[in-house]
């Protein structure tokens, strides 16, 4: 019989080992992005199809991206991920010096770019942050005398790293990034942290939200009230402040402040059990909901693909984080599996938000839909995230690329 080729094994490991149902589910929740988007933004500029033709790009880009992420050992990226901070803390600089963009949207977020593109940095900043938290929690990167550094000196190099980044980002001031970079070290700290100090602190966190809830329910005004004291200080900027105010009395201000949530509810809601059909919903195709292609998509997929298409989305995105999940228990040390978890943790936070606010469930925070809403940073942004952890998955054993 003839020998087996060295180079055919190393491809057959390479397909055995790579998480191709991950892919997979990532392609089928992107395709359905460019099916809300074509929809929400069908009565665009004459029907101009430059919406889902942008996102496609950025698609094609994010998989390039991602391609190129597994190729590059995440040991390496762990390694040298200093020099990538440092230029995204740069990035989130940068915003300052376009007061127009703040005035346009409200936030110092987006770094304008030749070609009526925008560039938002705080994207970029979520990939870095997780790699700087499993490099320093985990701690199994040695020096060059083979010792393993102080965890000490890596929880203040962390904490220092991330007071200087969030600080920026609140500064913009983007409240939607804040709160998944707090799902993110949410996450790392479960992973890190003996159960019972994670379970104390979970407790105490719970029992914050409880309050917070049952503050906004039994004391709406005075809740308010203590808001709008919060938005005189300037702790609270205005559009912030309305959003809470448009969570608790979303009726009071049809004409303004309660009329996105409104529209929202009325278009997932006319949806019934399986929808108006594609491109057949009133308020989709009337455009009575802003903002619809990005923040507000799911309510497109819940007013023309109904309950059933919901449903089918959400159970891509179990699909998403449950491979997500099994890539980090296949990681061969420490630092894969906080990667994993960190990533998981992210998008598990990202997706509840988004449809809650969709659903009037959680206030309005600006937090885009993984892989559906419209967005070149964001969608660039997942997909390197997903490249990670394929490439943790698929280093759970060394490949040769040895003839011998």
């Amino acid at each position: 019989m003839g020998e087996v080729c060295p180079m055919s094994n190393n491809r057959l490991r390479w397909l055995k080992d790579l998480d191709i149902f991950l892919i997979v589910v990532v392609i089928a929740i992107c395709a359905a992005s460019l099916l809300a988007i074509s929809s929400a933004t069908r009565s665009f500029d004459g029907g101009s199809k430059m919406f889902v033709i942008k996102q496609g790009v950025w698609m094609i880009i994010g998989l390039i991206a991602m391609i190129t992420l597994i190729r590059i050992d995440y040991r390496l990226l762990i390694r040298y991920v200093e020099f990538g901070y440092w230029a995204v803390i740069v990035l989130l600089c940068v915003v300052f010096l376009f007061p127009s963009v703040a005035i346009e949207t409200g936030a110092y977020g987006w770094i304008p770019l030749p070609g009526g593109a925008n560039l938002q940095p705080s994207e970029f900043f979520k990939v870095v942050f997780i790699l700087m938290l499993a490099k320093y929690l985990a701690n199994e990167q040695e020096d060059e005398q083979g010792n393993v550094p102080d965890p000490m000196r890596g929880y203040l190099l962390v904490t220092a790293a991330s007071i200087l980044g969030v600080g920026l980002i609140v500064i913009e001031p983007d409240l939607g990034q804040t709160m998944m970079l707090m799902a993110i070290v949410g996450t790392a700290l479960f992973v890190h942290l003996p159960k019972k100090w994670f379970w104390a602190m979970f407790a105490t966190v719970l029992v914050s939200v409880a309050l917070f809830f049952s503050a906004t329910m039994a004391y709406p005004d005075q809740f308010l009230g203590t808001l709008k004291v919060l938005e005189n200080k300037g702790v609270l900027d205005s559009h912030q402040y309305n959003r809470f105010f448009t969570f608790i009395h979303p009726e009071e201000d049809l004409s303004d402040k309660g009329y996105q949530v409104y529209q929202a509810k009325v278009a997932i809601g006319s949806g019934m059990m399986f929808g108006k059909g594609l491109y057949q919903g009133s308020q989709t195709q009337g455009n009575w909901v802003p903002a619809q292609h990005t923040d507000f998509i799911f309510t497109a997929i819940g007013e023309e693909l109904g309950f059933v298409g919901s449903v089918a989305l959400i159970f891509l995105f179990f699909l998403l984080l449950y491979r997500i999940v099994m890539n980090g228990f296949a990681s061969k040390d420490r630092t894969g599996m906080y990667i994993c978890a960190m990533v998981a943790g992210m998008f598990t936070f990202q997706i509840f938000e988004n449809i809650g606010m969709s659903l009037q469930l959680m206030p309005m925070t600006g937090v885009t839909l993984p892989f559906i809403s419209y967005g070149g940073s964001s969608i660039l942004v997942n997909f390197l995230l997903i490249g990670i952890v394929l490439n943790v998955g698929f280093r759970r054993r060394k490949l040769s690329f040895s003839n011998n």
